[in-house]
């Protein structure tokens, strides 16, 4: 898989899918989708994805992910429901996380 994300594009193809990936640093994501997605759309949805977690961890790193993989999992449920983009606003996005910080620290 190394060897694929080596290509110019952001786009490869993979078996039955497409592979859209964007790098930040170390950090790569990488999302698989069917044919009839927009890769665009979805190369979008990943920066936006990307901008929510630097705001909520101040620069986010591979090991904000991992040690946080339930929050992250937050993010994304705030942001995609049933495989539609339902949330883009980064404010809106983080609420929940923002209130669960809070109770947490109260």
């Amino acid at each position: 898989m190394k060897h694929l994300l080596r290509h110019d594009c952001s786009f490869v193809e993979y078996k039955d899918f497409k592979l859209v990936y964007r790098q930040y640093a170390a950090l790569y994501i990488v999302v698989g989708v069917t044919d009839n997605e927009n890769e665009l759309s979805v190369y979008e949805l990943v920066h936006n994805f990307v901008e929510v977690l630097d705001k909520y961890f101040s620069r986010v790193s591979e090991l904000d992910i991992m040690f946080n993989l339930d929050r992250v999992h937050i993010i994304l449920d705030e942001m995609i429901q049933n495989g539609h983009v339902v949330e883009t606003n980064k404010s809106r996005v983080l609420a929940p996380l923002t209130a669960l910080d809070k109770m947490a620290d109260g």
